[in-house]
Order: C-alpha cells, then structure tokens, then sequence
C-alpha cells in the first residue's frame, strides 16, 4: 500500500507566472535595486543643485525686493549756482547761457545719492567743459523706490518745457540742458 506521502514540489522557488525562473528572479531583483540606488543618488544630486539655485533665487528675490520696495534712490536736479554758459545738448551752438537757481539737468542716483553717482563733484566733463560743485548744485527732490525714481525723473523732463524758465527763452528745449535723452 501506499502511504500518503507529501508530494515533492521541484523547486523550492517556484514563481506563480512560468515565464519567469528562479534566476531570471534574482537578475530582475538586482536590476531594480540598481535602478532604485541610481534614482536615490540622481535625487540627491539634484537637490544638492536645488539647493544651490534656491539660494541663489532667495538672494536675487531680496535684490528685487530691497530696489522695489525701500527707499533706496532719489531723484535729484543740478541747479546752476553761478550764471553763464553751460553745456547744451539741445541747443545748435552747444551751449546756453543759464540764470542763477535754472535747472540744467534732472537725474536719479542709487543709496549713496551725491556721493555715489559724483563722487569727486565732477557733475560733467567733456571737451572743454567741466562742470563742478562750483557750477552746480546736487538737489535731492524725491527719495523712494528706483522705479519710482525714474517715473518722477521721467515726470520733470517731460514737463521741463512748462517751466517759466524754459519758457521764458528765445531757445525752447523740449528736455534740460544736461539731459541728452528722455531717458
């Protein structure tokens, strides 16, 4: 008689689905772990470059913060202090004659206002013009943000021409002496 014995299975790693052996298991196994550690190290190596460019992002937003929201430019006029010839962009001869306290040019300068933008109170210099703090005076009129700044520098040029003294000329400017452009 035959006893009732368990039955003796081949293989001890048999896979559900035929197509795949025991060996072509373990391949598949050490391909995956492959693929997962390249993955992990790809990861880190983009975050440590995510790092980097998130720094850098930070730094370049606080720039456009700080120049945007603070007060961190004034725009400023170069009034004449002593009547005579100046320098004119505008005019055919080059020059034109300007009374004491007339504007000859409207500007804006960043944190260090006068310093920064004249720092050795050379206003201009070309040919044989050379415009000092003994010909002009560096005037503050507005302080707040760069674009703010540049509207309100924007703002007096283009309505220079409305001053009495501009009107007041037999030469109309349609912008300062000192500036070349509307900017």
């Amino acid at each position: 008689m035959k006893e009732n014995l368990p039955e003796k299975s081949e293989s001890k790693f048999k896979s559900k689905f035929p197509f795949f052996s025991p060996l072509k298991t373990q391949a598949l196994s050490l391909r995956k772990q492959t693929i997962v550690g390249l993955i992990a190290v790809t990861t880190l190596v983009v975050a440590i470059i995510s790092d980097t460019r998130l720094a850098k992002k930070e730094r370049e937003i606080w720039k456009i913060i700080i120049e945007n929201n603070f007060p961190v430019c004034e725009q400023y006029a170069l009034t004449v202090k002593q009547a005579g010839l100046f320098p004119c962009h505008e005019c055919p001869s080059g020059e034109i004659y300007l009374n004491y306290d007339d504007i000859w040019r409207y500007g804006f300068a960043g944190m260090g206002g006068k310093e920064t933008r004249y720092p050795n109170d050379i206003f201009y210099k070309e040919g044989k013009w050379k415009l000092t703090d003994k010909h002009l005076e560096y005037f503050p009129q507005f302080k707040g943000t760069k674009p703010e700044c540049e509207i309100e520098e924007k703002e007096k040029i283009y309505h220079y021409p409305e001053l009495p003294e501009a009107q007041k000329r037999d030469i109309k400017l349609i912008r300062p002496p000192g500036n070349k452009q509307d900017r």
